[in-house]
């Protein structure tokens, strides 16, 4: 390079932080704070160490001032100088994993938090998540972020450094491409001879991936790794000994201002490419449980906790310290090897319990909500009230206790409309009994609490001498919001007993009522509408549940209809076909396969000798569980031979093992009146290890790919995908909520509650979704399809899902592609319930019987919150073509602000 202008090696100093991983959190928190006490002294005292890169997070600064808080000046001190670099995420998270809007929380905590010590790094540092969702460029861009920094996912199209990635909507960014890791340098050389080779060494391996007149990335650091402290002295030192390379110690915004943006290639949509890294696909199927926890979490608080607080709620009572401690669960949880459970067991079960307290706290917020809109609507009292959290209007089953027995239906409160429902249960009758004598009284009248009587509503009393001396208290309930009997006679009355030495018996008769399920009619989306029961029969609808004749076999079988579906089981092969009124056919559905699965946490991996597949069972029995008006449900149980585990080690697995045992599996089928698809719940006490298991859904025709719900996005795979030397490609790929295969006519859609990973197969006349993968190794040290281990190969009992399982889908046929389908409704319609409250009872009350607190039309929405100054409504578009979107608030065109994801104003809007 005589002669010409010395080539720049950017030199960015960082740690690759797992917060919690084959350890626990707290246990690695010990190295990072040994870490930070080492890092902080030597920014301060050693100009020449000139930069460092906190991983792009800020939790780790949280979990350091936790243990450090007189280090927050420092730290303060040299981010606001860019001397350390933080954010702008709160944590590394995993895109596929978990919903758009945790992607998003995350941001905004991220930059917030780093803007409170000293500035956020402007750059969108993605270094390695196992892929990239196809939006994360538009997502970045509407935090103002322009550069992107990406290592896993790349494709072998991308041939270059840099690139630019755009996303669906057309934004894009300039992103980085980490060739050889967010490692590439490493454990640099205390020498500046052997750092001149270094760079030359690396230079060479780039070739002509290299841009020209760009400078050369060294990301020096990797997992966990403690500074380098000699680094600036080095850096000096192979400066004044060589001309061909102009080292510099910098950060990532610095080393990006001035790299080159001409004549790069773009790349449109999610990275998801194995050529050049692993991208880890199986972690989407590997712990079933923490994926159902994690959906139930985000539908708690995005779907549910959050519209109805802030719609429902005074702005005063909005509890946003709440919500911000749920978030914060969310947040964390969707670090990459947290939320794709690649973690040692210990973690996964800490993984777990913030799942569980972020979805507690929804549910109690929830309905707190709804307490307060029921006891606003000038509606009759004991009133049920029925909220509906998602944007479009919708009916759905409400379930409830109806004083009385016989048949019943419910009434709007509005127009009388009708509605049916179904009695499926009467309660009621003996309720707590007891006898006591003397002054152990007492003890009973503790349950004596104003007008309740051991938990029951007391409407009166009846006092029975008896011949033998004993006295006898009757207690006969009454439903909540019956006039109540004043109790204190009877407490003095039986303390004056017990001072006496009687013997006194106390029985309770619970009040008769139904269990009762209702389908409300079209609930207003965001609004409400109020309902009272009716005794006597409810209009007929068109669910059913019986005895029938196969159309395929001619052999006697079970059937359920309602008015969009007629579904027929085989008692045979436990599947089921469904017919619609669109004139679609889909026989054989939901066949149940069993295979081998020698990988680990990161990867699936069939046995390397043979794969014994199990698909038929060895016996069936179908039952009519119940038959409308408003729902029927139908029970499949069928009994396989599964293969206890497979033969293997650390390495890899040979084979499934001869030794099988006869596991029971339950399936429920429900049609419910109104609804186009039909759920589906299998159940079965998991215990066979080393195993997959899938459900089939033969298509009625060939498909070119599938479409599914990801981030802010509905993706179209084809039906491969790129692998590499360290990875085979499998197209097994990842969804939100949906996924959908679509012939050209006619599709089928699975919608599901966290089973996340699906696959075209059988030469793309098949759809196979994952139920649940069991393995026993975090990772594996050599397989079959992933040749080098993806983490250390550690036991992990965990993983094996060991006990019972519970698994939610539901089918719908439809013409047309997911669009005509509006699989988010159906996705709502199936994981959202409609919200239920007792209220009423007040004239003149605030609300009316029916209302809408928002309305948003033509849009998708992903939140709705309250921020100082009034509400924040989250919207997107998942389809191609633009939409006008049109939202009104309180029954007018709303007006105010359009922001960006960092809430700065952008434009105004009306209506």
């Amino acid at each position: 390079m005589s002669g010409s202008a010395p080539r720049t090696v950017g030199i960015v100093p960082h740690t690759h932080w797992d917060r919690e991983w084959y350890a626990p959190f707290q246990a690695f928190r010990v190295q990072l704070v040994r870490l930070l006490d080492e890092l902080l002294p030597l920014l301060e005292r050693d100009l020449s160490y000139a930069r460092f890169m906190l991983d792009g997070q800020t939790a780790v600064l949280d979990d350091y001032l936790e243990i450090r808080p007189e280090a927050a000046p420092a730290l303060r001190r040299l981010a606001a100088s860019g001397r350390l670099s933080v954010g702008p995420w709160m944590i590394l998270m995993d895109e596929f994993m978990v919903s758009g809007e945790t992607i998003v929380r995350n941001l905004q905590a991220g930059v917030a938090r780093a803007t409170e010590l000293g500035g956020a790094m402007p750059v969108g540092y993605l270094p390695d998540m196992f892929g990239h969702v196809a939006q994360m460029p538009q997502i970045l861009r509407l935090a103002g972020l322009e550069h992107a920094v990406v290592w896993r996912g790349v494709p072998s199209a991308v041939t270059q450094t840099a690139f630019w990635w755009e996303a669906p909507d057309g934004s894009r960014v300039r992103a980085e491409y980490l060739y050889g890791s967010y490692s590439n340098g490493r454990d640099l050389p205390d020498d500046a001879k052997a750092l001149v080779a270094r760079a030359r060494s690396y230079e060479l391996e780039l070739g002509p991936a290299a841009l020209p007149g760009g400078a050369l990335l060294l990301m020096n650091g990797t997992d966990h790794q403690l500074p380098q402290p000699w680094l600036g002295r080095v850096v000096a030192e192979a400066n004044e000994i060589q001309d061909d390379y102009r080292f510099v110690v910098t950060s990532l915004p610095e080393y990006l201002a001035d790299q080159p943006t001409d004549k790069l290639t773009t790349w449109l949509g999610e990275l998801r490419s194995g050529a050049r890294a692993n991208v880890l696909m199986g972690v989407a199927s590997n712990r079933v449980d923490v994926h159902q926890a994690c959906a139930a979490a985000e539908r708690a608080l995005e779907r549910r906790a959050e519209p109805l607080s802030a719609l429902l709620l005074p702005a005063d009572d909005y509890p946003g310290g709440l919500l911000d401690v749920a978030w914060r669960n969310l947040v964390l949880n969707s670090a990459h090897d947290s939320s794709c459970a690649c973690s040692d067991d210990e973690v996964v079960e800490q993984v777990l319990v913030r799942y569980y307290e972020a979805r507690q706290i929804g549910d109690a917020l929830t309905r707190d909500a709804l307490h307060a809109l029921a006891a606003e609507i000038d509606a009759p009292a004991s009133s049920t009230v029925v909220a509906n959290p998602t944007p479009a209007d919708r009916g759905g089953l409400i379930r409830g206790f109806v004083p009385g027995e016989g048949p019943v239906h419910f009434a709007a409160t509005d127009d009388g409309a009708a509605c049916p429902a179904q009695v499926i249960g009467v309660i009621g009758g003996a309720g707590f009994t007891a006898t006591v004598t003397g002054q152990k009284v007492r003890w009973v009248l503790e349950m004596m609490r104003g007008p309740e009587f051991a938990g029951t509503r007391v409407g009166g009393y009846e006092r029975v001498d008896h011949d033998d001396g004993l006295v006898e208290f009757v207690f006969d309930g009454v439903p909540r919001g019956e006039p109540a009997a004043d109790l204190e006679a009877v407490r003095e009355e039986v303390l004056a007993l017990g001072e006496a030495g009687a013997t006194v018996r106390f029985r309770v008769q619970l009040p008769r009522a139904r269990d009762v399920v209702f389908a409300a009619d079209a609930v207003p989306g965001f609004g409400w509408r109020s309902y009272r029961p009716v005794d006597g029969e409810g209009p007929a609808t068109a669910v059913t549940a019986g005895p029938a004749t196969s159309p395929r076999t001619g052999e006697g079988t079970v059937a359920l209809a309602n008015e969009h579906l007629t579904v027929t089981v085989d008692r045979t092969t436990a599947t089921f076909t469904v017919d619609s009124v669109d004139g679609l056919s889909l026989p054989d559905l939901g066949r149940l396969v069993d295979g081998g699965d020698g990988g680990d946490t990161y990867n699936y991996s069939p046995p390397t000798e043979e794969d014994l597949l199990v698909d038929r069972p060895e016996s069936v029995t179908v039952t009519t569980l119940e038959t409308g008006p408003v729902r029927a449900r139908v029970l499949v149980e069928a009994t396989y031979r599964w293969p206890t585990h497979a033969v293997g080690d650390a390495i890899a697995c040979s084979r499934r093992s001869d030794e099988t045992v006869l596991v029971p599996v339950r399936t429920t089928l429900e049609l419910r009146t109104g609804e186009r698809f039909l759920r589906v719940r299998t159940e079965f006490d998991n215990i066979c290890r080393d195993h997959r298991l899938r459900a089939h859904f033969p298509l009625a025709g060939a498909v070119d790919g599938s479409d599914a719900e990801c981030a802010f996005a509905v993706v179209h795979r084809s039906l491969t995908v790129e692998g590499g030397p360290g990875e085979v490609g499998l197209p097994t790929f990842v969804s939100r909520r949906f996924v959908d295969a679509f012939d050209g006519s006619a599709g089928l859609a699975l919608l599901h509650d966290g089973l996340l990973e699906y696959e075209v197969v059988d030469d793309s006349h098949e759809l196979a979704l994952t139920l649940m993968r069991a393995t026993g190794y975090l990772s594996r040290i050599a397989l079959p399809l992933r040749p080098d281990p993806a983490g250390p190969p550690m036991p992990v009992e965990g993983a094996q899902v060991q006990g019972a399982r519970a698994l939610e889908y539901a089918v719908l046929p439809h013409p047309g592609d997911w669009r005509a389908a509006d699989l988010h409704q159906a996705a709502d319609e199936f994981l959202v319930p409609l919200e239920r409250a007792r209220g009423g009872g007040v004239a003149g009350a605030a609300r009316t019987p029916t209302g809408q607190a928002l309305a948003v039309r033509d849009a998708q929405v992903s939140a709705v919150t309250r921020e100082p100054g009034g509400l924040l409504v989250r919207i997107f578009n998942p389809a191609p073509e633009p939409v006008a979107a049109e939202l009104d608030r309180d029954g007018a065109p709303a007006t105010g602000w359009v922001v960006d994801l960092l809430g700065r104003p952008v434009e105004p809007f009306e209506g």
